[in-house]
């Protein structure tokens, strides 16, 4: 006999058992929100969530758009002395380019070198047998931008070499098709390009990954989860302004990456919207032919850039400081605290039919996402839940305070007024002509907006999860413990999880600005 059809309004009192079913309500009545296409790009983009609860676009307007709203005011004059002190800029020297390359989350991109690669590299670097490991920074997707007038980019890839006592060196520069060694008269503008490249990468192929698939995850837990189950309680905390700026960012007529931006005076990108979100594409279905090798793998929610060990996740691994830092975190702390939550949930019958759901909607409309028979596995079941609360805060935290305080403005590159070499041998006047001081004030403003870290209280180590078990408010509390002893350990080193004092640190210790430290949910 077939199974009798349950109505939606009945989800949670599917399953009969001693539990006692749950009150099938709501956050917003159902009333959505929900993902659909990309309007730009629906077969590259992730879905994108077009109808924003109200209260969401109040909460957003009187926080992160007011501080949007003081900055264009405020900052401009500061903007405009930042680019009077560097308009003599012209390029980094070879330390602090490799400091730039190697130790920051540049080093999302690190990869290896593919046989095609290593066999046409040993052809421009006699010495690539000297080192233990070849590796690259593949940039190549900037060939899908179409720079604005009298401005310029280019596909990059730098080769790096990995001695045996594991430093690493810049050995070669491919520009376009040129190939360039340290020796050569155009190392410094290949840099540059390379700078550009990483840039735009962060901000338009790695970054987007961290925001955008997540709206769809938190449009379906709003709407389809009632706000009693364990799940909705341990996610909703981290979901609070997501979905209000990652609309803002996409689709305002001011957005940096809409179609005039050029029209505000903080945009300092060198394209247009429709080919900028293009990129957005490469880091989301991915970019795979020969042209692009392994560069661009298309993303997957279970599998998240950070550093494993694991030969098998090699795909999405990046072995550096900042890699194990995110690994860090999500083992030690998120992921202990997601199977403490999902062993909750699935010992209990009555909550098994929301948890299915979830993962029904959120595998139609996220790559990556597990099934709905994927789900009832415990382990994946973790770090489904895992990976949305530490993407929205330490791996989206990471990427803004190292992305705006281990690049200095300048050093991005967004804008650049020289052509890229046609040769080696090319050796360009860069002083006082790689950008104009409208370009570098314009960087500095959306320096000051957008990339640097603002954080709205309560920071991740202060957040409270509505949880009406025992058990789980236990499990916050262990969960607080886990994340300040990684802090003490890993965070040291990178970005503070906690605004630091005296008592937490000691006396000698220095003390941080509570603006740098991780949110509990993308906020800027």
């Amino acid at each position: 006999m077939p199974n009798k059809p349950v109505h939606p309004t009945n989800e949670g009192k599917r399953t009969q058992g001693k539990q006692k079913a749950l009150p099938d309500q709501f956050l917003y009545a159902r009333k959505g929100p929900w993902p659909q296409p990309s309007p730009s790009h629906p077969l590259l983009c992730a879905d994108e969530v077009l109808n924003i609860p109200p209260i969401e676009t109040l909460m957003f307007n009187a926080t992160i758009g007011e501080r949007y709203l003081t900055a264009r005011v405020a900052f401009p004059p500061v903007a405009a002395m930042y680019a009077v002190s560097v308009e003599k800029w012209a390029g980094p020297d070879d330390v602090r380019f490799n400091k730039i390359m190697f130790d920051s989350v540049y080093t999302r991109f690190l990869k290896p070198l593919v046989e095609n690669e290593h066999k046409e590299l040993i052809k421009h670097v006699s010495d690539c047998g000297n080192y233990e490991k070849l590796w690259k920074y593949d940039f190549t997707a900037m060939d899908k931008v179409e720079p604005i007038d009298n401005t310029y980019c280019a596909a990059t890839v730098l080769y790096l070499g990995e001695k045996s006592d594991g430093s690493r060196e810049s050995i070669c520069i491919k520009v376009n098709q040129v190939y360039i060694l340290p020796k050569d008269p155009a190392w410094m503008i290949g840099k540059i390009y390379v700078l550009q490249g990483a840039a735009y990468h962060v901000l338009f192929v790695v970054h987007p990954s961290l925001h955008f698939p997540m709206d769809a995850v938190n449009a379906i837990t709003k709407s389809s989860v009632a706000i009693a189950h364990p799940l909705f309680q341990a996610l909703h905390p981290h979901t609070a302004y997501s979905l209000a700026l990652d609309n803002a960012v996409l689709e305002s007529a001011e957005s940096v990456v809409n179609n005039n931006a050029q029209g505000t005076r903080f945009d300092p990108l060198t394209g247009n919207a429709y080919n900028l979100k293009l990129l957005f594409g490469a880091g989301y279905t991915g970019l795979s032919d020969e042209q692009y090798t392994n560069g661009y793998p298309a993303f997957n929610y279970m599998k998240p850039s950070m550093y494993y060990s694991d030969p098998a996740m090699a795909e999405y691994s990046f072995d550096s400081d900042y890699g194990r830092w995110l690994a860090d975190y999500y083992n030690s702390a998120f992921l202990p605290f997601a199977q403490k939550i999902a062993d909750h949930i699935l010992k209990d019958n009555s909550l098994t039919d929301y948890r299915t759901r979830w993962a029904r909607y959120n595998h139609t409309h996220v790559l990556g996402f597990p099934s709905e028979h994927e789900i009832h596995d415990r382990d994946v079941f973790a770090a489904a839940i895992a990976v949305f609360m530490w993407d929205t805060s330490v791996s989206h935290g990471g990427d803004h305070y190292s992305f705006a305080y281990d690049v200095e403005v300048v050093e991005k590159c967004l804008r650049i007024r020289i052509p890229p070499p046609q040769s080696s041998q090319d050796s360009p006047t860069i002083e006082g002509n790689l950008f104009t001081g409208d370009d570098m004030a314009r960087a500095s403003i959306c320096q000051n907006m957008f990339f640097e870290p603002s954080v709205i209280k309560p920071s991740l180590a202060e957040t409270l999860y509505a949880f009406t078990s025992a058990e789980l408010q236990l499990a916050v509390k262990q969960f607080h413990i886990d994340l300040r002893n990684v802090d003490k350990t890993a965070g040291c080193k990178l970005m503070p999880l906690i605004a630091r004092n005296k008592e937490e640190c000691g006396e000698n210790a220095p003390c941080v600005s509570y603006k740098n430290t991780i949110p509990q949910s993308i906020q800027y």
